[in-house]
């Protein structure tokens, strides 16, 4: 495996929650571990109450904050909103550019709104993977997602505020299929956050362990962004809908590709203090 766990930190088939392993698809796996553990759906239930009151205040509040609309009456549109973790989508958005020159309460209270919804994703997604992995949420756990959920939205905002790549039409076709390949070699690193890993051993974990997964995770992808995007569409409750339903299929469909790698990326490594083997009486050779 590549990375490695924190010492201290083992886990054994003993403390995880039994997943699904009787079915070859993440999807149909991650939805029988619910079933089985309907526990796993509270973390995200609970955010998804807290973004649908943020929603309510974002539109009494002075800021502008553009609103999610899938059917105008019009002209249906559709997008598939996945950003890399578990999430859903909210009604409301706050454009980093509007808090540009706030006075100093606004601009806290822009910021809070854009931060904290972010945190409470972060912590919910930690919860919910934690616990069929079998390990304890640890605030390292919460600080190294944490901080993957930053740059992957912001990275995110920054594409989405290009016109140029919004107006391209079918020549976007081929960046957006490159968008899909990275999102799909992604799919496993929060998880393996979670887990333990760096963000670069992550990286390069997910990358080898998804390869020859490509269109089954490619589907999950698809079926997590337009799913939570229609749900979210749904009057006053879209935001609590898309973050309690799509969030923790999505973040135990995580655990269980991680479970499935021919070398659980879920077990524990050993640790350097392991390399010396004692001898059956509880001693070392001692060396030449």
């Amino acid at each position: 495996m590549v990375g490695s766990s924190p010492p201290g930190d083992d886990v054994t088939d003993d403390d995880r929650i039994p997943l699904a392993r009787d079915s070859p698809h993440p999807l149909v796996a991650a939805l029988e571990t619910i079933r089985r553990d309907p526990v796993l759906l509270v973390p995200f239930f609970v955010v998804g109450l807290a973004l649908a009151a943020l929603d309510w205040l974002r539109r009494a509040d002075p800021l502008p904050t553009p609103e999610h609309v899938v059917f105008d009456g019009s002209h249906l549109d559709l997008h598939v909103t996945y950003v890399g973790y578990p999430t859903g989508v909210s009604q409301t958005t706050v454009p980093l550019e509007s808090l540009v020159a706030l006075h100093p309460h606004l601009l806290g209270w822009g910021l809070a709104s854009y931060v904290l919804p972010l945190l409470a994703v972060t912590v919910a997604g930690v919860v919910t993977m934690a616990r069929p992995m079998g390990r304890e949420p640890q605030l390292r756990m919460v600080v190294s997602l944490f901080g993957f959920v930053l740059v992957v939205d912001l990275t995110d905002r920054l594409l989405g505020s290009v016109d140029a790549l919004q107006g391209m039409g079918l020549w976007g076709l081929p960046l957006l299929a490159l968008l899909l390949f990275v999102m799909v070699r992604l799919f496993a690193v929060p998880g393996l956050l979670v887990a333990g890993r760096g963000l670069p051993a992550a990286i390069g974990e997910s990358n080898r362990l998804t390869a020859g997964r490509g269109w089954q995770l490619a589907g999950l992808v698809l079926a997590f962004g337009l799913g939570a995007w229609l749900l979210a569409d749904v009057s006053t409750v879209g935001a609590l809908l898309s973050t309690a339903i799509v969030a923790p299929v999505h973040a135990v469909a995580i655990v269980v590709v991680l479970d499935a790698s021919p070398d659980s990326a879920l077990g524990s490594e050993p640790n350097a203090d392991s390399d010396l083997e004692a001898d059956p009486e509880g001693e070392t050779e001692p060396d030449d």
